[in-house]
């Protein structure tokens, strides 16, 4: 092992200061080698390890007494396959920088989320997403992966290979091991025509399916005041269909062509360029977040009820809600496994007095059978899970196959999952 790989344990926070720790020892390899020093280690002085990407989850997955793994030097593309568009890379990589050297490749992820800072393996483990109805969420963009266990060995998984182990492990949140490489199947390069505007809510849930159907992604962020757009950094000047100044919709409809396709002549409200650059958005970390995923079918039974919450019970709220829709997928511990969804996002300053709002809208989400997003605040406990996840007594059967001795636990994961 190298001299100065476990270094002794300092300070992280994670991207809203909400979650900090100190461990033990923190490493940061650069080498499979080094991952599997470090789980070897970790077993001979009886540690528990747990990784960190870019830090932008909101609970406590990563907050260890043990070993912290930073995988902020261990980000380089290893190889790219340029007929099967496949790309091969390590965890650390962040989306906005792998999707940027896609361009270079002539190819593009074929849908991302809003935020590319996020790094690739944390992204893909917490089922981290983006819209459309035809689009799954990140973690089907995997299709197979090569990590260390909790023996110090190299495991390889892959889609065609593995079957239920490689689906248990798309949505793992680490607990099975370190990820030391991801292979990707990437889709050929491509612009999008991205088109902005505001609408009154009736409008937009009027027309929604329509566009839904008519848009490669659509999406909207609900409004409860006009000045909401400000708290997500939402563009003033677009195209405005409403007829007050509270209760409106930002509405964003996407739609792709060829890389090769020349600019069209674009109106207010439109832009264009390349997928790697049209899909993110800036966002200050200055929110707290849950996010879950309802059914297709109750998606405007819920909004519905999260809409009459805030104008009755909180009209002082500001933060924007955010509605995507997703395609359903095979991950065992996605929000879209094995059902198409829709993902409702409700935000509050980085207050205490957020807490009980955010309780209030659990409650909702709980009564539509809302699944968490896996990187954002959730209120879940085991009976919740067994009712929502058909597979959840599988994952948990088969992470007590690939971690016997729960190394890749923590405090916050074993509560839900031993």
């Amino acid at each position: 092992m190298r001299d100065d790989l476990l270094q002794p344990g300092r300070l992280w926070w994670n991207w809203f200061g909400e979650q900090y720790f100190v461990p033990r020892y923190v490493a940061k390899p650069r080498t499979e080698e080094d991952v599997q020093d470090i789980v070897r280690a970790a077993r001979r002085m009886d540690l528990p390890i747990r990784a960190s990407g870019a830090g932008h989850s909101n609970p406590a997955v990563v907050p260890t007494p043990g070993i912290h793994v930073d995988f902020d030097d261990f980000r380089d593309v290893i190889s790219v396959d340029p007929d099967l568009l496949r790309v091969v890379v390590r965890p650390g990589i962040r989306v906005g920088d792998l999707s940027r050297f896609l361009r270079t490749r002539g190819m593009s992820l074929n849908n991302q989320g809003d935020i590319d800072t996020q790094t690739i393996a944390g992204a893909i483990m917490t089922a981290t997403h983006g819209a459309g109805i035809t689009l799954p969420c990140f973690s089907a963009q995997m299709i197979a992966a090569r990590m260390v266990i909790a023996d110090g060995s190299i495991l390889d998984l892959s889609a065609e290979t593995d079957g239920e182990l490689f689906k248990a492990f798309r949505t793992s949140l680490g607990m099975f091991g370190l990820i030391v490489s991801i292979t990707l199947q990437a889709v050929p390069s491509y612009n999008i025509r991205k088109t902005s505007w505001n609408a009154d809510t009736e409008d937009c849930l009027t027309s929604l399916h329509d566009l839904l159907r008519d848009n490669r992604t659509f999406w909207f962020f609900w409004l409860p005041h006009k000045d909401s757009a400000d708290l997500f950094e939402l563009p003033a000047t677009v195209p405005s269909r409403t007829t007050r100044d509270n209760d409106i919709c930002h509405m964003r409809a996407y739609n792709a062509v060829p890389a090769s396709t020349p600019a069209p002549a674009l109106n207010a409200g439109e832009v264009f360029d390349h997928s790697s650059v049209i899909y993110p958005n800036v966002y200050m970390p200055n929110f707290r977040e849950v996010e879950y995923a309802v059914p297709f079918a109750r998606f405007e039974e819920t909004f519905d009820a999260l809409r009459q919450l805030f104008r009755s019970t909180y009209p002082e709220a500001l933060f924007p809600i955010e509605c995507r829709p997703v395609k359903a997928d095979d991950s065992y511990l996605s929000a879209y496994s094995e059902r198409d969804g829709y993902a409702l996002s409700v935000s509050g300053p980085l207050e205490e007095s957020t807490w009980p709002m955010l309780r209030d809208v659990d409650a909702i989400f709980d009564r539509y059978d809302g699944r968490p997003h896996w990187g954002k605040h959730h209120f879940m406990s085991q009976a919740r899970m067994e009712k929502l996840f058909p597979r959840y007594d599988t994952f948990k059967a088969l992470r007590r196959e690939i971690d016997p001795d729960g190394i890749f636990l923590n405090d916050h994961l074993r509560a839900l999952f031993v």
